[in-house]
């Protein structure tokens, strides 16, 4: 017979039942023996089939995607680890002021389960780098219908690479962020009165000088130094604000239909503003020298700083610091004269950035491992609860709709583009960006239009905030960045 294995409870019933047996057969009246019988032959008894070996236990090093959610990705990882019992999921990330440390750390050998392009190099994966991650087309992935960029399909025909990175978020936005009691103290409400561009500078004014009359804030407006946000985001932010500046007119300095340093150059706009704020006091001095995260986030969080120009990520380090603080704002351009509609920024869902494997994780033992989990992280139900905890829509075909309830998008985003909303009118920017169209077009090892990866960009803007360099002087050099760095 097959051998049945008890559970404890059943073992304990009947070893009881056994146990009762005895003592009554103890308490039996005496009989006289019967002749001893022949015993009977037993049927041999199968040895119990052993349970199989629980499998060894793995330890996935993996990414989180900004430090500000590691804890919610944690918990996101949680349920994984509960379904896969034998899976350890230890969770990293990076910030401004460790990727370097990080990214020589992972020169040196150091090879995770997998995580954000971002960490593992300071560009996108481009044709001098692509080699040192997985083609992810060639791992068991069973998601690729969802995604609605497609890209298995359209990284090889336009960057003539294979895909290795996958990102399902629409494009993060930068908007005004700001501490609705400080901004009540100043008298201002820019929700209901800045409409144009003329008044957001109407705006700025007032709320710098409420700022200079009062001991209780540092700034109005903080501003700090990122090479990538200046880069890549606010050089495309401004021009919006114009009708010259739309992404039309962006994408022809980047397909070299117009100069960057023409007359009509729609990034003209980005260094004439940012020069008039800073010569009308509107921004700190020297803010060029003020760290992003130590000095600027960090005077926000403190409230020694009214408001930012922000993606959503401080708008939650907020909320970890006082989950009482009240943030609101407002779409980041306003319109110029002649532009119509107010244009909100969105960052490009990138092809050549997101989550990716690092090409010697293939040669881990725990391979299998990171395959499945890999996985896992972009099945519906995981992609839906990452896309709540960062408060972003999806390029991904779900199987339920989001619920968003992200302080950014609370406090402004869900007003933009809504009917009803705000600012229902608005837009975004649905287009693809010049730069993203000309990326398989970049020469390796080049400095790029902004020369913002090697941080040299951040010497323009200096010698433009102290007159050392005018408007034209700037975009001269990034034209001639342009043309070394692109095989149009």
């Amino acid at each position: 017979m097959s051998a049945k294995k008890l559970s404890r409870r059943e073992f304990l019933r009947l070893s009881a039942l056994t146990a009762a047996g005895t003592a009554l057969a103890g308490c039996a009246a005496p009989k006289t023996p019967a002749p001893p019988a022949e015993a009977p032959t037993q049927a041999p008894v199968e040895a119990p089939t052993q349970a199989p070996a629980a499998p060894a236990q793995v330890i996935l090093e993996i990414g989180a995607s900004n430090p500000e959610y590691e804890n919610a990705e944690r918990q996101i990882w949680d349920i994984y680890e509960a379904e896969n019992p034998n899976v350890v999921v230890k969770l990293w990330s990076t910030n401004e002021d460790t990727e370097v440390a990080f990214q020589a750390k992972v020169a040196g050998g150091y090879t995770p389960a997998f995580g954000p392009s971002y960490a593992f190099i300071p560009s996108d994966i481009n044709a001098s780098n692509q080699e040192r991650f997985v083609d992810l087309s060639t791992i068991n992935f069973s998601w690729w219908d969802r995604l609605q960029q497609d890209p298995l399909h359209v990284v090889p025909e336009m960057y003539d690479m294979p895909v290795r990175a996958i990102e399902v978020f629409a494009g993060f936005l930068f908007t005004w962020m700001y501490h609705e009691d400080l901004m009540e103290k100043a008298g201002l409400n820019p929700r209901q009165d800045v409409k144009t561009w003329d008044d957001l500078k109407d705006f700025l004014q007032a709320g710098t000088e409420w700022a200079n009359s009062t001991g209780e804030v540092d700034f109005f407006w903080d501003q700090g130094w990122h090479t990538w946000v200046f880069g890549k985001c606010y050089t495309r932010v401004i021009p919006l604000a114009f009708p010259d500046g739309q992404q039309a007119d962006q994408y022809k300095c980047w397909t070299g239909e117009m100069a960057f340093n023409d007359p009509a150059s729609p990034y003209r706009h980005t260094f004439e503003f940012f020069k008039e704020a800073y010569d009308n006091g509107w921004m700190p001095e020297n803010w060029w020298t003020r760290e992003w995260e130590t000095d600027m986030e960090a005077s926000y969080i403190a409230k020694k700083s009214v408001m930012m120009l922000h993606g959503p990520w401080p708008w939650d380090k907020m909320l970890a610091s006082d989950p009482t603080a009240k943030q609101f704002g407002f779409p980041a351009t306003p319109p110029a004269a002649g532009q119509s509609p107010w244009m909100q920024f969105m960052y490009e869902t990138s092809y050549l950035s997101g989550y990716t494997i690092l090409a010697a994780a293939r040669d881990l033992p725990e391979w299998p491992e990171i395959e499945k989990a890999f996985d896992w992280y972009f099945s519906p139900p995981i992609v839906k609860m990452r896309a709540e905890v960062l408060g972003l829509d999806v390029v991904y075909d779900l199987d339920e709709p989001l619920d968003l309830q992200g302080p950014q998008w609370l406090g402004v985003v869900k007003d933009i583009a809504t009917p009803g909303g705000l600012w229902e009118d608005a837009e975004y920017t649905k287009e693809m960006w010049g730069d993203v169209a000309v990326a398989g077009k970049y020469k390796p090892g080049t400095p790029d239009a902004f020369d913002w990866v090697s941080g040299a960009f951040i010497q323009q803007w200096e010698g433009l905030m102290t007159g050392k360099e005018s408007v034209q002087d700037v975009l001269d050099w990034v034209q001639a960045n342009f043309e070394a760095s692109y095989d149009l």
